[in-house]
């Protein structure tokens, strides 16, 4: 396969095995992302998949859609009891729905916070902190409100990305509202209770807000941390009510577009979400959005325990695959997700080599800088995709930061032997 790697391709799951064509469907991802590597391009980046979502999803559209009337909705308590019983179910955390607050997407809500909720009560620009690498959407609202904003970078030198306490605990220090990501956007670290409690206890100690962006919690992998919500380990924080905990159907359902989550808080804090959601001209979901994620969280679990043995068998062979093909390379393994992070700096020289790899093998993926601007030679690839296409894209991505590694060396030795000669 390119390499002279023999990969298994692991049991196919029909509709799992499907291609869809996803050009000219107004899609970030092909259109707009992968255009300029033409039709024959495959993409590993923006992270929704290229399976068709869960069919109780898609008859909940569909049965909206028989009406003919596409008027402006509201929230209601099906909503949120749906909500709270995917939690209870999924992941053992017992929610009231009364603590439920719509939002069309977890990063508006981060606005909310940064940009209303938190100046408003302090007085001035909000002291902000993530783990870096972080979803660069986040950050980008969190900068453009003008926040302080402390990234404390994670080890990647191991095997397991690892928080550096002594950093993490000195950016806590004096800290307004601490970024929490589980599992973790790029890397797919699925935190440990002992992280949790340092978490927590920082947060309680320096009465830190901390807003947990869970959107990728059910993708969790067997034998690895198993995903359980921050509120469920640390009830103290969530019974403080400084815990904002963010689902959504989003990543799980692949129904991204639609624009609904699930924003638990306690007490006060919901009631000035709300209106800042409403300053923010947030009043009436997509008309899709409530009936499809009552559908995914009330019918779609058998779904979703197909959705993640897929998941788990593409993730062992990109993982097997990229570490063969780029030996040189660190490859983190995810405890969650369906994301894959790639250290590739002994193979890529900048950001303009990585161009050059994702224009020869026409394989679009997301750039480390995407990040954050130190991770120039980092990418993260996305493996929700049919497995013969992923190994497809794979083979040829690995093949072109190879010959672009080995050509950039041969021009190296070139250089030196003239050199040498003058």
């Amino acid at each position: 396969m390119g390499v002279g790697i023999t990969v298994r391709i692991g049991r196919a799951v029909p509709m799992f095995d499907t291609r869809i064509n996803r050009w000219g469907t107004h899609s970030a991802k092909w259109d707009l992302l992968a255009a300029h590597l033409g039709e024959d391009a495959l993409s590993l980046s923006v992270a929704d998949m290229e399976f068709a979502t869960c069919p109780a999803v898609s008859r909940a559209i569909e049965d909206a859609c028989a009406g003919g009337i596409f008027g402006y909705t509201e929230v209601f308590d099906d909503f949120r009891q749906a909500a709270a019983r995917w939690q209870e179910r999924r992941h053992g955390w017992a929610l009231d729905p009364g603590d439920v607050h719509f939002f069309p997407r977890i990063v508006q809500c981060v606005s909310a916070l940064c940009s209303i909720v938190l100046p408003g009560s302090l007085g001035r620009s909000p002291r902000v902190v993530t783990l870096d690498p972080a979803y660069g959407p986040i950050i980008e609202v969190v900068e453009r409100a003008g926040c302080e904003l402390r990234r404390v970078p994670l080890d990647l030198s191991g095997e397991v990305p690892q928080i550096p306490k002594e950093s993490f605990a000195r950016a806590m220090e004096g800290a307004d509202l601490l970024l929490w990501c589980s599992p973790h956007n790029p890397t797919g670290r699925v935190w440990n209770e002992g992280e949790m409690d340092m978490v927590a206890s920082l947060a309680l100690e320096g009465d830190v807000l901390v807003l947990s962006d869970d959107i990728h919690a059910d993708f969790h992998r067997p034998g690895r941390n198993r995903y359980q919500p921050l509120a469920a380990i640390e009830p103290r924080l969530w019974e403080s009510g400084r815990l904002i905990q963010c689902a959504s159907p989003g990543k799980t359902f692949n129904s991204a577009g639609l624009e609904a989550s699930a924003i638990a808080v306690r007490g006060e804090l919901g009631e000035r979400l709300e209106e800042a959601k409403r300053l923010m001209g947030l009043h009436n979901p997509n008309f899709f959005a409530i009936p499809a994620t009552i559908a995914a969280w009330n019918l779609g679990e058998a779904w979703v325990d197909e959705l993640r043995a897929r998941i788990d068998a593409n993730l062992c062979v990109a993982v097997d695959y990229l570490r063969r093909a780029l030996p040189q390379a660190r490859v983190v393994d995810p405890d969650g997700t369906y994301l894959v992070w790639v250290d590739a700096r002994a193979y890529l020289a900048s950001a303009s080599s990585l161009n050059e790899a994702v224009a020869a093998s026409r394989v679009a993926v997301s750039p480390g800088e995407d990040f954050g601007a130190s991770y120039e030679g980092f990418f993260r690839i996305n493996v929700a995709l049919p497995e013969r296409d992923l190994m497809r894209a794979l083979e040829r991505l690995c093949k072109a930061i190879t010959a672009l590694a080995s050509d950039s060396a041969d021009a190296h030795r070139r250089a030196v032997a003239t050199t040498r000669k003058d």
